[in-house]
């Protein structure tokens, strides 16, 4: 197995994968739901798409209030509790009714974690009070410029008079030979190998012969309600549905899906996007990948 850095955060999130597992009618359910709720980044990093303009179209699209009030209600019918995480494509803060998105949330979901990722560049302290008050549980901070944003974003914490584990702080800034994150190429669209811990392996063949756990336990919803296989699918290569007329459990316990882990859970990822994908895909979700197993 070649050798990997793992993200620092990455148990976290495992944790909640595992402990927010659930069935519905006999059907393991996803423990994750990823929205992408805008159609633009105020950042161009080179190690993400949204640096190369012929791939990343900027858009002032934004998913609409009303659509996500009808998936968060089709979510209420499975019971789903569940980690609700606005991150994906773009960043989260641009969008002028986020607040408006978790309230709805935690309003039909009030057992489910709401979760964002953000570069914080839109971030203040009257911000981080609103988002705190309308229910998210945690904002992840993605810091890329230096160590000076952990004192920035903590005192912006303190002043806000705001729990500690409201926000989690996340290394994106080159130090000790890492950017502390784990890299992927984006199904192809990036070299990853450029901006790898110095001691991992290059990925240099694929298509990877290794199973991928990311469609056992997670979903993610484009801002127009399609739903698509991962967030490393920035080309959206495969789209299942449209929750604007499809409910959320028809499509995840659908032929399409169930073909694609099938692929996946025979080590078989000869097809687009993951023909081109270099991410491990097993860091975490192994609980949801043996129940689907079981099923």
């Amino acid at each position: 197995m070649n050798k990997r850095f793992i993200d620092k955060s990455t148990k976290r999130k495992d944790d909640i994968v595992k402990d927010r597992l659930s069935f519905f009618n006999t059907y393991p359910i996803f423990s994750i739901i990823e929205f992408n709720i805008a159609g633009n980044c105020n950042r161009d990093c080179s190690f993400c798409p949204v640096s190369n303009p012929e791939m990343y179209k900027r858009t002032n699209d934004n998913l609409s209030v009303e659509l996500f009030t009808k998936i968060v209600k089709d979510l209420a019918q499975i019971n789903y509790s569940g980690k609700i995480l606005f991150s994906a494509f773009s960043e989260p803060l641009l969008h002028k009714e986020i607040e408006a998105l978790i309230k709805t949330a935690k309003d039909y979901l009030p057992n489910s974690r709401v979760e964002i990722v953000s570069n914080g560049d839109l971030l203040t302290v009257k911000k981080m009070k609103k988002l705190y008050e309308s229910g998210l549980d945690t904002i992840n901070i993605s810091m890329y410029d230096g160590k000076e944003q952990i004192a920035l974003f903590t005192n912006m914490r303190i002043d806000a008079d705001i729990p500690e584990d409201f926000t989690v702080l996340r290394r994106r800034y080159y130090e000790n030979g890492n950017y502390g994150i784990t890299i992927s190429n984006r199904a192809g669209l990036i070299d990853s190998n450029e901006f790898r811990d110095e001691n991992e392996t290059h990925i240099t063949e694929l298509p990877l012969k290794s199973k991928c756990y990311y469609p056992f336990y997670m979903i993610l919803i484009d801002y127009n309600g399609d739903v698509l296989l991962c967030p490393h699918d920035w080309e959206k290569k495969i789209i299942f549905g449209n929750l604007a007329q499809e409910n959320i459990f028809d499509i995840w316990i659908g032929n399409k899906l169930k073909n694609i882990r099938q692929n996946l859970s025979n080590y078989n990822r000869n097809f687009l996007p993951c023909n081109k994908c270099d991410v491990l895909g097993t860091v975490m979700g192994e609980d949801s990948f043996n129940a689907w197993i079981e099923k």
